[in-house]
C-alpha cells in the first residue's frame, strides 16, 4: 500500500479534489512542507535556460571597461 506523501508525488495520476484534500490533510508537517519544495521545483522552469553566454570576465559601461575590478581602457576603432 502506498503513502499519502507517495500517492500525491505520483504521475499521470487522476485525483479527485475531495481525494487530494483528504492525503493532503493526512499529512504531516514535514511531509507538507517536502510536498511544497517538490512542487515548487517541477513547477519552476528558471532552471532551463537557452542561449545566454557567461561573462568572460569584461564588463563595459559606455566608454570605460572593467576587467577584473581594474578600469581598462579600449580603443574601437579599426
Amino acid at each position: 500500500m502506498t503513502t499519502a506523501l507517495e500517492e500525491l508525488r505520483m504521475k499521470h495520476i487522476l485525483l479527485t479534489e475531495k481525494r487530494k484534500q483528504e492525503l493532503i490533510g493526512s499529512l504531516t508537517l514535514d511531509e507538507k512542507l517536502l510536498l511544497g519544495a517538490v512542487l515548487n521545483y517541477e513547477d519552476d522552469d528558471t532552471l532551463e535556460v537557452d542561449g545566454l553566454d557567461e561573462l568572460d570576465g569584461e564588463l563595459g559601461f559606455g566608454n570605460k571597461t572593467y576587467e577584473d575590478g581594474m578600469e581598462t581602457f579600449v580603443n574601437n576603432r579599426e
